[in-house]
């Protein structure tokens, strides 16, 4: 329990960060619409956070080392707050994909203070456990700011008033740990080539992950909206709730299953669900009850939501001891430059006449994709003999500092 404790702090104030989080990714969406901006504007406007995040996961760890891990994380979180009550107060779409810049980077340093600094408060033969609940606990929390706003309209400015003041509030909880800060952090480079050498699937789980499931996300309030334009806010707010909370059931179940058999099986499974729930999504578009869509649009976070810490897994499994941290930033960044192509494709699908519903004809197709390369890879490849094999951890696609989070396992404990 203790270990739980250790880390509370730090995880309140995540939790604080993703909550705020959740309503901008409901309410961004449907403003930027009633601004005139389209839904291809919306996927620029996604893809240029996801840019952001790009660039600050490069820079954080350099960042930490000279500011350290509370003012790294103070200054992020004001920098992200300034961002978000500067969309309140300057509705323009151009404006927004500024600020939506740099809160992207913003949140990448503050996973990466807030994530290496449960690392190294957690013993590494306890870091798994640790690391599940806390990606439990972050995504119920994003899963939950959106009901601050659900009945706003698209063009209140209430809710970035929400999330600007959630997000300052996120400062509180790691400013005010007791616990002595961790010692600063390390880069190490990370090869794409030796990636594909050790764990293709895992790679194309990552880039799928982003193009995919980014994409969709960026375009699920809109299509809300199509299906109940009276009450738009309320209707994208229960649809992403409903996939991040898909995504929050299957978790553990998947993660165990995939200690059982192989973890590419698990993937391509996870995969399946999430094309059959993208397909039905495309096809009863305004044929199925209200609460179909939800059910599916839960169905579809349960498969889409999941696949990419059993990825992850994978390319734990498969990489040498040394290795892991490198893999899983070259996974963050692979995710990173297909959460910046994904929004941009599923925008400017939405454009075309096949309208909203093509968002998710448009992911079934790169779903089946991996599921074909998982399944190939299985055809093709077999595991090493006398290959180690890792107990499940379910990493999110954050920061860098996942790396060290998971890294641990057979060792003594980390220094206080």
């Amino acid at each position: 329990m203790n270990d739980y404790r250790n880390v509370a702090s730090l995880t309140l104030a995540v939790m604080l960060l993703q909550a705020a989080a959740g309503i901008l990714s409901v309410s961004t969406p449907l403003a930027l619409q009633s601004m005139g901006a389209g839904a291809f504007g919306v996927g620029l406007v996604a893809a240029v956070f996801s840019l952001g995040f790009m660039v600050g996961a490069w820079f954080a760890p350099q960042i930490v080392l000279n500011l350290g891990h509370i003012r790294s994380y103070g200054a992020a979180a004001a920098i992200y707050a300034a961002g978000i009550l500067a969309m309140a107060l300057e509705f323009d779409p151009y404006w927004w994909a500024a600020f939506r810049v740099a809160q992207g980077a913003a949140s990448a340093v503050m996973f990466a203070a807030a994530e290496s600094w449960i690392a190294d408060a957690t013993p590494r033969q306890r870091r798994g456990a640790v690391l599940g609940l806390y990606q439990v606990l972050i995504k119920v929390a994003m899963a939950g700011g959106p009901l601050l706003v659900l009945d706003h309209a698209p063009e209140d400015v209430r809710p970035f008033i929400w999330a600007g003041l959630i997000m300052t509030l996120a400062v509180i909880p790691i400013s005010a740990t007791q616990r002595a800060q961790p010692a600063a952090p390390t880069r190490e480079a990370f090869s794409l080539a030796s990636m594909r050498g050790i764990a293709p699937a895992a790679l194309v789980g990552a880039l799928v992950a982003g193009v995919a499931n980014t994409g969709v996300m960026s375009q699920l309030p809109l299509y809300a909206a199509q299906l109940r334009p009276a009450e738009a806010q309320s209707a994208a707010a229960t649809l992403a709730i409903a996939a991040w909370m898909g995504g929050v059931v299957s978790q553990w179940p998947a993660g165990l299953l995939s200690d059982r058999i192989d973890r590419r099986f698990v993937v391509a499974g996870l995969a399946l669900i999430a094309a059959a729930a993208a397909i039905a999504l495309f096809l009863s578009v305004g044929r199925i009850s209200w609460f179909g869509t939800v059910a599916l649009a839960a169905l579809w976070g349960g498969g889409a939501m999941s696949f990419y810490s059993v990825s992850a897994s994978h390319a734990i499994d498969r990489a040498d001891r040394g290795e892991i941290a490198r893999v899983l930033s070259a996974m963050l960044f692979i995710w990173a430059a297909g959460s910046v192509v994904g929004p941009v494709i599923f925008g400017w699908t939405a454009e075309t006449a096949i309208g909203q519903p093509g968002v998710f004809a448009g992911a079934s197709v790169v779903y089946g994709v991996l599921i074909v390369a998982n399944l190939w890879r299985i055809l093709v490849s077999r595991r090493p003999p006398g290959e180690s094999r890792s107990a499940y951890a379910a990493v999110g696609a954050t920061s860098v500092a996942t790396g060290e989070i998971v890294a641990g396992g057979d060792g003594a404990d980390d220094p206080a």
